[in-house]
C-alpha cells in the first residue's frame, strides 16, 4: 500500500479518508497481508497504516511487510540510503515508529546496492530477528543469483534466509519467469510480484488513439505488445462478464510460482472490482489465448540452452532431448 498525499503528481491523487475506507474494506474482505516501505510517500505511507491499524485494532490479525533501502527524504542524511548495517538499523526504527508497532512481520531488503557485502546484510537482518524487532526476512528487485548467494551464506552460518521475493511481473512482463520464479520454486522461497495490472495497462482504461494518460498521475507508455496483450485480456473479459482488471488477476494467481500477487489502489471502486478476480474460472482456451498474446522468450543461452531449464527438457535424462541437441 503506497497509500499517501506526497507522491500526488506521479501516482494520483487519494485523501487519508479514502485510504482508510480502502484499508477498511481490505480488511473486511478478509485480506491481511499489507505491504509498504519506508520510502513510500516519503513514509507517510507507514504512517497512515499504522494510525489505520490503530483505529480499527487489528494489528494481531496482520502480517505487515516494509522495506528498507531507498533513499528515505524524511531523514535527509547520507546514512540514510543504502543496504548497510546502519541505514538497516536506523530503518527499521522509522519504521517501527511510523507504523506504531512493536515488530515488523515480513522485512525486506528493497532492492541491491551494489557496495554491501552480503555477509553484513545478512549478519545485519538476522541480528534484527535475534531481537525481535522482525520476525521474517524478504528481498526485492535483486538479481536471482545475489539472492542465492545470500541464502547460502544464511545457511552456512545458521542465520535466518529469505522467505519471499518481490519482483516485477505482470502479464505483460515476463521477465522474473526466466530465473528470478525458478530460482524462488527451487529454493522455496514465496513470490510476491508488485505491478500485477501493469500500472493500469491492463485495466481496460487505456483506449487505442487516446491519450495514455489519467487526470493527475503520470504518463503510462503502451508498446506495441502492451496493446496487443490489452486486446486478447479485453475479449476475454467481455467473454466472461468480468472486468480486464479481474482477467489480469487471474492470471497472475494462476502462474505456477505465484503465492501473494500485490495489488495498490487508490480508489475504493477499483478494490472491490479487482478482488473478485479471485474467484474467476478462466477456460482452458482463454488460459492458451492469454499465454500466446502474453509469450516470452524464456531462453537464456548458455548453459541452459544445453543443459534445458527443468528436469524434463534436461539431455542428461530425456533420450529426445539428447537427440535433439546431438541432430537438431
Amino acid at each position: 500500500m503506497a497509500l499517501g498525499e506526497n507522491w500526488t503528481k506521479g501516482m494520483g491523487e487519494i485523501t487519508q479518508k479514502e485510504a482508510k475506507a480502502i484499508f477498511n474494506k481490505y480488511c473486511d474482505l478478509g485480506g491481511n497481508f499489507i505491504d509498504t516501505a519506508n520510502v513510500y510517500q516519503e513514509g507517510q505511507s507507514e504512517e497512515w497504516i499504522g494510525e489505520f491499524i490503530q483505529e480499527r485494532g487489528n494489528r494481531e490479525d496482520l502480517v505487515i511487510a516494509t522495506k528498507y533501502s531507498a533513499a528515505t527524504p524524511a531523514l535527509k542524511t547520507r546514512n540514510s540510503s543504502g543496504n548497510a548495517r546502519k541505514n538497516m538499523f536506523q530503518a527499521v526504527e522509522h519504521s517501527l515508529k511510523r507504523l506504531q508497532v512493536d515488530f515488523i512481520d515480513v522485512f525486506y531488503v528493497h532492492m541491491w546496492d551494489h557496495a554491501t557485502p552480503p555477509e553484513e546484510i545478512m549478519r545485519g537482518l538476522n541480528d534484527l530477528v535475534q531481537q525481535g524487532k522482525v520476525l521474517y526476512l524478504a528481498i526485492s528487485d535483486t538479481p536471482a543469483w545475489q539472492v542465492s548467494r545470500c541464502n547460502v551464506i544464511a545457511e552456512r552460518y545458521g542465520w535466518a534466509p529469505f522467505i519471499c521475493y518481490q519482483g516485477k511481473h505482470n502479464i505483460g512482463d515476463r521477465d522474473m519467469e526466466r530465473d528470478i520464479i525458478p530460482m524462488c520454486r527451487e529454493m522455496g522461497l514465496g513470490v510476491a510480484p508488485w505491478s500485477v495490472l501493469g500500472a493500469g495497462k491492463f485495466t481496460g482504461r487505456f483506449k487505442r488513439g487516446e491519450a495514455e494518460k489519467e487526470a493527475g498521475r503520470a504518463k503510462v507508455s503502451m508498446s506495441d505488445n502492451d496493446w496487443a496483450v490489452n486486446d486478447v485480456v479485453h475479449d476475454i473479459a467481455e467473454e466472461l462478464g468480468a472486468s480486464p482488471a479481474q482477467v489480469v488477476l487471474n492470471w497472475s494467481l494462476r502462474t505456477p510460482g505465484i503465492t501473494s500477487p500485490i495489488v495498490g489502489v487508490r480508489k475504493l471502486t477499483h478494490l472491490e472490482d479487482t478482488v473478485k478476480g479471485v474467484e474467476l474460472k478462466l477456460s482452458d482456451d482463454q488460459q492458451e489465448r492469454l499465454k500466446k498474446a502474453a509469450d516470452l522468450e524464456l531462453n537464456l543461452g548458455f548453459p541452459h540452452n544445453m543443459i534445458g531449464q527443468q528436469y524434463e527438457d534436461n539431455f542428461a535424462v530425456n533420450p529426445v532431448a539428447f537427440h535433439k541437441m546431438i541432430y537438431g
